[in-house]
């Protein structure tokens, strides 16, 4: 017997093993029997979980804050930066020189820097 013919031999049962459970899980399918029709229908939210039929009651808010304590103070006004004309200048580094290679390109080798 040649490999095509054996590689035949085997397509055509694992193709009898597949109808078979196809039938199996058809009839069991057939035995629970479809849903009843009177029931509501599952809605889903948009990831694919079941979303309960009616929301759950809903809860007063509960109080925020003290309630001993009065209304909450007003937001601090934003705090503006600007230079001191009597502070020291911040010195900066200089600038690095001007290298041959390629921005964040390295030699290769794991202790040059």
């Amino acid at each position: 017997m040649g490999f095509m013919d054996k590689a035949k031999k085997l397509a055509e049962q694992a193709q009898t093993k597949l109808e078979e459970a196809q039938k199996q899980f058809n009839e069991g399918q057939s035995r629970s029997g479809p849903a009843p029709p009177g029931g509501p229908a599952v809605e889903y939210d948009k990831h694919g979980r079941p979303v309960p039929a009616s929301p759950p009651p809903a809860s007063p808010t509960p109080p925020h804050g003290d309630p001993l304590g009065g209304p909450p103070p007003a937001p601090a006004p934003p705090a503006t930066t600007t230079p001191d004309p009597a502070a020291p200048p911040v010195p900066h580094s200089p600038p690095s020189p001007p290298s041959d290679k390629a921005p964040g390109m390295s030699s290769g080798d794991p202790l040059q820097g």
